[in-house]
């Protein structure tokens, strides 16, 4: 899954219940509009107040805007524009500040990221990111530009940029600029299976909810990566909880590429929760947002996700179906990063039809993917695969070992005691098979070991019971 998202609306804390008069530390100067634009641009849409706030700001902020009693930010402006479907430039009277310069120079980028061209954009921001005025405008063209290649899952450029972006925001003492800039860095990270991705994720999340009041639409975002985060770090029941936090925190319906995302991930968590209706519905839904937004990048995720949960319904012929459709999209999308769980499913898919050839085959493959992007959470996945393919298949007890000691040998370094709980949980029910009762039973304590307190024993032999049928 994974991923970066579409970039929801700054918003300035300089906006309070009551006004704009008790700013944060370095909030910026109100911006110089065209009188009466922003109440007729509201009429012409139909909106009240409140539909124009919508709950990113107060509707007495609106109000002292339309009046003139107050100059909106530039991020309440752009909420204004959004809202009432205007270009920011029909507002501005002063087109030569810097802020609106830097408006300038970032909405074509911005528009480019909304049609979903982000290569297109990329190009464009950067031959602007060239040429920029200002370390502001520079600021915001990183950011833009960290999320387009998150979005088509260039992590290292993307990561860079918006550490970039981050440390700009932070000098400058914006708050919300910061902690978006730290949700695109966990987005990257936890795509690329990097423990780091939690710390950044909840820094981001406690950033966005100091302010007052809470940019909901920023909100929902970071509780997305934070789902996202639980989600792969197998902690179902959190991914699930965040998932829902971020549907219920608003503006979701507004975009719905994150909302596709977010349904992607209800399904994977239910699924993995035992609850497969509920997860063929929200697996359905989200590609069905994706065929509709042409999200070729997550829906060859979401292909593999739904030929998963097929395979624990046992429609094994219909799985197999989504997998090569989520194999031929990551091929000729050239795409490298998460290719390799679709060759772990079909690895699976294999192995249940008894096709041990096939399946060590297709966990080869994986592991030498993964290996080359760097993803070790799947590196170590595969070598689990190919440890119990091997001991399915006969082959010698030497290997099998030797394959589940590379696997728990990187989870360690990791610290991902979750998987490496279950990676125990798994070699100890092979050795069971195998008859060295001593040597499982150690593992199965090692397994337990490295349980969170959550988890139970019958939890953990449930998995592993599960992985080796």
């Amino acid at each position: 899954m994974s991923e970066g998202e579409p970039h929801p609306l700054p918003v300035s804390g300089d906006v309070r219940a009551g006004g704009f008069g008790r700013g944060r530390k370095g909030r910026r100067q109100g911006v110089e509009i065209r009188p009466g634009t922003v109440k007729q641009a509201r009429l012409d849409a139909g909106l009240s107040l409140g539909d124009v706030a919508s709950g990113v700001v107060s509707r007495t902020a609106i109000y002292f805007v339309e009046t003139g009693k107050a100059k909106p930010s530039m991020e309440t402006l752009r909420l204004i524009a959004q809202r009432t479907g205007r270009p920011l430039d029909h507002f501005l009277a002063e087109p030569s500040t810097i802020e609106a310069r830097s408006i300038e120079q970032t909405s074509e980028v911005e528009r480019l990221m909304a049609g979903g061209d982000n290569e297109q954009a990329i190009g464009v921001g950067h031959a602007t990111l060239e040429r920029a005025g200002d370390p502001e405008t520079a600021a915001q063209l990183k950011q833009l530009l960290a999320l387009a290649h998150l979005r088509l899952a260039q992590l290292p450029e993307g990561k860079a940029l918006a550490e970039e972006a981050r440390e700009y925001f932070e000098r400058k003492g914006d708050l919300l600029m910061t902690a978006e800039c730290l949700g695109h860095e966990a987005s990257a990270a936890y795509l690329a299976e990097d423990p780091a991705a939690m710390p950044l994720a909840r820094r981001a999340l406690d950033l966005c909810r100091s302010l007052r009041p809470v940019p909901k639409l920023t909100e929902s975002r970071l509780l997305f990566v934070v789902g996202s985060v639980h989600l792969t770090n197998r902690d179902w029941a959190s991914g699930a909880d965040f998932y829902e936090q971020a549907l219920a925190a608003g503006g979701v319906v507004q975009d719905m590429r994150r909302l596709s995302l977010i349904y992607g991930g209800l399904s994977l968590c239910y699924s993995e929760l035992g609850q497969l209706n509920q997860a063929a519905h929200y697996a359905r839904r989200a590609l069905a947002l994706q065929e509709t937004l042409h999200d070729d990048i997550n829906m060859a995720r979401s292909e593999n996700n739904l030929g998963l949960l097929l395979i624990k319904r046992g429609e094994l012929v219909e799985a197999e179906a989504h997998f090569i459709r989520s194999l031929s999209l990551f091929e000729r999308l050239k795409l490298e990063v998460g290719k390799a769980h679709t060759l772990l499913s079909l690895c699976e898919l294999a192995r249940a039809r008894s096709n041990l050839r096939a399946a060590m085959r297709f966990a080869e493959e994986a592991l030498e993917v993964a290996t080359a992007q760097g993803e070790l959470a799947t590196v170590a996945e595969a070598h689990t695969w190919i440890g119990q393919v091997v001991a399915e298949d006969g082959g010698e007890a030497s290997r099998v070992d030797a394959e589940f000691a590379a696997a728990w040998g990187i989870l360690d370094g990791m610290g991902a005691h979750d998987r490496l709980s279950r990676c125990h949980a798994q070699y100890a029910e092979l050795l069971e098979h195998r008859g060295d009762l001593v040597t499982a039973n150690h593992h199965l304590r090692l397994a337990l070991a490295n349980l969170r307190p959550a988890q139970t024993v019958g939890a953990i032999v449930h998995r592993a019971e599960i992985a080796s049928a």
